[in-house]
């Protein structure tokens, strides 16, 4: 073959290289923000698609509501169709919606309890082997209907939608009561022994009074849709779903979601209420901060796991309600032992109810597995069906590192 053939070729396959034929453009496209599913009315499911209407986020939409849709000025619309699957829904909506509907932005996937306690492992396989998804969407477990709480849950403070989600998400860095594990850290717990996920909990505002009695609570006794409040918004997002074999079967209220990311060590702070051991009443406010990782020792003795966990935190003394003065160093370890109590109270709690749930969601069984030579003696032992049986004894250290603002403490006159 000659030099000018081949430049001839070469040319060619320039130019078929620089074709446009699958271009995409962007202002051409829906970007679905979420997706909810339900059990179907006329069909096997309900799926729900919350769509952006950009040209409204950006100040073009002269402030009139889209068609269908909520949000300030009308910057999302909601559309519910009846399908089998979550993708063949995405056709359904190409004949509805007047964009390519997309699912690269997609924040949310929510399920409805009632379709969580029947089941969702089902929806995993084809979502997270689609090409538009991202594994860092977060599975979101709502109390009423997905159809409903996507189309009531209309931000305040937010014009764009998606970062609304984004930012009820991300509350997991400065609460205790939001779980962290997002699609790809649930997918891989669903599908890996010795672990179970826990998905956030959502719920819409109840109108009605949640508790008939004012009794004492702990702020992290609540959980999405026993949260008494009124105003804000209408979405609250609060506790977890606990997971088994794809399966919802049970609640996790805030303090518990706590403790379940101090294990994994994905807790970053949260403020406590202590109450005052020498003044009845009376509340010790301090703030909680891991010191150091979690330790966390598991040994089989006579074919079941006795699990050690040392947990060292530390943090500082906020208020003093009653004015007694704890302040000084050889009354500090007052204060250290009260909150050791109530912090111990808690998390002895949660580890009762995974074991009473039958679901290790504190990955205790990630630490045990390195006790077994080969990965088919770990499935061999059935974690899952040991864990119940398992002794689990805690400690909790926790240490005082400063005192406040108030040079001395003297009692209010």
């Amino acid at each position: 073959m000659n030099r000018a053939v081949k430049l001839i070729l070469a040319a060619a396959l320039v130019l078929l290289l620089s074709g446009c034929y699958d271009y995409s453009e962007p202002d051409e496209k829906a970007w679905v923000l979420a997706m909810g599913l339900d059990k179907g009315r006329q069909n096997k499911l309900t799926v729900t698609a919350v769509i952006a209407v950009p040209k409204n986020i950006a100040g073009g939409g002269g402030g009139q509501p889209a068609s269908g849709g909520g949000g300030a000025g009308g910057n999302f619309f909601t559309i519910s169709m009846e399908a089998p699957t979550l993708l063949s829904t995405l056709e359904l909506l190409d004949s509805v919606v007047d964009r390519r509907v997309d699912l690269s932005h997609t924040k949310w996937f929510v399920f409805s309890r009632e379709l969580a306690e029947q089941g969702i492992a089902g929806y995993f396989a084809p979502i997270s082997r689609f090409y538009q998804f991202r594994r860092s969407s977060y599975i979101v477990v709502c109390q009423e209907r997905a159809e409903d709480f996507l189309a009531k849950g209309v931000p305040k403070l937010e014009d764009n939608v998606g970062k609304y989600f984004e930012l009820m998400q991300r509350g997991w860095r400065y609460t205790e009561f939001i779980p962290f594990d997002s699609f790809h850290q649930f997918y891989l717990k669903s599908e890996s022994p010795g672990v179970e996920p826990v998905a956030m909990l959502a719920s819409l505002n109840r109108k009605a009074p949640v508790f008939e009695s004012n009794s004492p609570k702990p702020k992290g006794w609540y959980y999405a849709g026993r949260i008494p409040r009124r105003g804000g918004g209408p979405v609250e997002v609060m506790g977890g779903a606990v997971f088994r074999k794809g399966k919802m079967v049970g609640i996790l209220n805030g303090d518990q979601v706590g403790v379940q990311k101090m294990f994994f060590d994905t807790f970053r702070r949260t403020i406590v209420d202590v109450p005052d051991p020498k003044h009845p009443g009376r509340y010790i406010i301090v703030d909680v901060k891991p010191r150091q990782k979690p330790e966390v020792e598991v040994q089989i003795v006579d074919g079941y796991p006795q699990i050690s966990v040392d947990l060292k935190l530390e943090g500082d003394i906020i208020s003093i309600q009653s004015g007694e003065n704890y302040t000084t160093p050889d009354r500090l370890h007052i204060v250290e032992q009260a909150v050791e109590r109530i912090l111990l109270k808690d998390i002895n709690d949660t580890v009762a109810k995974s074991q009473e749930l039958e679901t290790d969601f504190l990955g205790f069984g990630l630490h045990a597995k390195k006790l077994f030579r080969t990965w088919p003696e770990w499935e061999e032992y059935r974690w899952d069906e040991k864990y119940p049986g398992a002794q689990i004894a805690v400690n909790v250290d926790y240490k005082v590192r400063r005192v406040g603002l108030v040079h001395e403490m003297a009692p209010l006159r």
